[in-house]
């Protein structure tokens, strides 16, 4: 036995009351472990106290039985009186235990501070059975033998509440169901880049040490964490919209248009812009479906709409390029033939210096036929505008001003002479340019006509449509630019009314008219198709340009075909006159008369001896041959 004090006089008593002889030794407990120990060894046989469960039986499994005295009974045991041999070695105990150990449950001690702390009630629930005390045990045994374990007792014992989760879990408290929006929290990647994919990855707010993918602090509902979610919407429409997408994670929501979105194409050679949808987030394996949703909406069929304005690659502006190349190359012509003949007196009279400046004005709205095609660019922006202005004032500036020097030679007193220089004109001509030049330097200066992109509804399928023009804040400068040619118009008309009674050599009066008529033509043309109409972009540049370009033409052709003409005849009539002059040779009388003639003639270009009131009545002759035939008359 161990100590006297270990269950005093309880195991001599039962021994005494039951008959059996025997003799009590204590030795301690390291005396009996080592006592018995030897004599497993030896192979003699013993009989020893000791408890179960205990460390020295794990080591010793196997080796030693356990002796049952009589079935414990609670009411006999009450009855021990914990003596023994108070009467004498040898005489009979007054002590009538005769029954076996009762049954001891290990005692639970705790602080008194964790009475009310979930320690406090995982401690009142603890209950363990020699089983699993053995099992403590024999782990602990394992453990020990491992000198390099700082702490034998403590991985023992963690080694068995791993292993033995069903046991101790019985011990605390029931922990509460996981729910989705309790105990797990998401957090969404792809906010911070130009992903056009966002994920949203789900963990658990509170995650067990060994194994994230368990909860902590609560058991069962939803035992395991959704899969990610990935998704085309927005991080703000995600954090706004919690509620929403959370359905999404056990079914996928029907397709709508939401989860498609389309592309606009640049425009292509056929003034054709192509909107193809796509899935916002394709299948991976099958694009024709979307990776976030099923069923409802498909993707709508690819469709084309109107391009803007008219591109460089169509065929219609290649089409107008050479119609302008061939009224650039008319233009050029024009100018041979008027530099070719500007001594002739039909053109001198018609002031070539004008028909030139006319015909170079025609290359300015040539060029602008040109330029109002292409996509919209600063450059481009800035130059259509002033082609046009400038072309329109180069042509009628001149028109004007071939009026006025006519006004200011004819129109005075009768015959008295009046020098109107090249420069003079000019002069008067850089008027125009310079009020060009104020507002478009103001328009250009205040609010640029810059290249910009407006968002629009489009009406051929439900979206919207970027699309780029010239854009100014405000119409104030182009109505100033009309109001200004409109003087210049109307000047001219007034002009060209005033001289319509001079002589045809000089003045021009039906021809500006026509002119006038054939500007008025065009932007009645025009404008309706800029501002009330709305039309195709190529279909307007056709129009645009087709109205630049056959304008031009019929002005240039008003002004100078008559004259082309009157060349034609005038030559037809010179050489008819020289053969008439061969074959009267030999009549002499006639001579001076024909000379005579020939002095009055347009040819000499002297004015009659006798002017009428009228100057319908008569030709009028250009100043510097009027002063040439003057001289003549003083040398004689």
């Amino acid at each position: 036995m161990m100590y006297p004090r270990y269950d005093r006089g309880y195991f001599q008593a039962v021994v005494s009351n039951l008959g059996i002889a025997a003799y009590f030794c204590f030795i301690g407990y390291d005396g009996v472990n080592q006592y018995a120990h030897d004599a497993a060894q030896s192979g003699t046989p013993v009989i020893f106290i000791h408890w179960e469960p205990e460390i020295f039986h794990v080591t010793h499994k196997g080796l030693f039985d356990r002796i049952f005295l009589p079935r414990t009974d609670p009411e006999r045991i009450k009855s021990s009186t914990g003596d023994y041999g108070e009467n004498g070695y040898g005489k009979k105990t007054n002590n009538p235990i005769d029954v076996d150990y009762p049954n001891l449950q290990p005692i639970k001690l705790d602080a008194a501070v964790v009475k009310n702390q979930p320690a406090g009630s995982l401690f009142s629930k603890l209950t363990i059975a020699d089983s699993d005390i053995n099992s403590v045990m024999s782990e602990y045994v394992a453990v020990s033998s491992n000198s390099a374990e700082p702490s034998p007792y403590f991985r023992a014992a963690c080694n068995w509440v791993k292993a033995n989760y069903d046991t101790w879990s019985e011990w605390v408290d029931r922990l509460p169901l996981c729910t989705f929006e309790e105990h797990v929290v998401s957090q969404v990647t792809g906010c911070g880049n130009d992903s056009s994919v966002r994920e949203i990855k789900f963990s658990w707010k509170s995650s067990n040490p060994g194994n994230a993918s368990l909860p902590y602090n609560c058991d069962g509902g939803v035992s395991t964490l959704p899969n990610t979610l990935a998704t085309s919407r927005s991080c703000d429409w995600i954090f706004e919209n919690r509620r929403t997408w959370t359905g999404w994670i056990d079914q996928k929501p029907e397709c709508d248009s939401s989860f498609y979105h389309y592309s606009v194409s640049e425009c292509a050679s056929d003034s054709l812009r192509t909107v193809q949808y796509v899935w916002k987030l394709p299948n991976a394996s099958h694009p024709q479906y979307s990776a976030e949703c099923s069923g409802g909406d498909k993707l709508p069929d690819t469709l084309t709409i109107d391009c803007e304005y008219m591109p460089t690659s169509s065929p219609s502006f290649a089409a107008m390029t050479v119609f302008a190349a061939i009224v650039a190359c008319l233009l050029a012509v024009a100018i041979l033939l008027v530099v070719k003949n500007r001594n002739a007196p039909i053109i001198r009279r018609s002031q070539y210096e004008m028909l030139l400046l006319m015909i170079f004005g025609g290359f300015f709205t040539t060029g602008a036929a040109v330029a109002y095609a292409g996509k919209p660019t600063r450059t481009l922006c800035g130059i259509r505008p002033l082609l046009v202005c400038m072309g329109f004032t180069t042509i009628f500036g001149a028109l004007v001003i071939k009026s006025l020097r006519v006004y200011r030679v004819f129109m005075k007193a009768a015959m008295k002479r009046v020098k109107v220089t090249l420069f003079k004109i000019l002069k008067i001509l850089s008027i125009f340019y310079i009020g060009d030049s104020v507002i478009f330097v103001a328009w250009y200066t205040a609010d640029f006509p810059e290249p910009t992109i407006t968002t629009k509804d489009a009406t051929e399928f439900r979206g919207t449509v970027d699309r780029i023009s010239c854009s100014s804040s405000s119409f104030i400068f182009t109505a100033l630019l009309i109001f200004w040619k409109a003087i210049l118009l109307m000047v001219g008309l007034y002009l060209s009314f005033l001289i319509r009674n001079v002589s045809v050599d000089f003045q021009e009066s039906p021809w500006i008219f026509g002119s006038v008529v054939v500007v008025l033509v065009g932007c009645l043309v025009i404008m309706p198709m800029s501002y009330m109409v709305d039309m195709r972009a190529s279909t307007y540049y056709v129009f645009l340009a087709c109205c630049l370009l056959v304008c031009t033409i019929l002005i240039m052709c008003l002004m100078l075909l008559p004259k082309l003409f009157r060349l034609k005849e005038a030559a037809s009539s010179a050489s008819s006159g020289a053969s008439g002059a061969r074959n009267s040779k030999s009549r002499g009388s006639l001579v001076g008369a024909k000379a005579l003639a020939t002095d009055n003639s347009e040819t000499d270009n002297e004015v009659p001896a006798v002017v009428p009131h009228k100057l319908s009545q008569y030709k009028v002759r250009p100043l510097d041959n009027i002063s040439n035939n003057n001289n003549k008359a003083t040398s004689r």
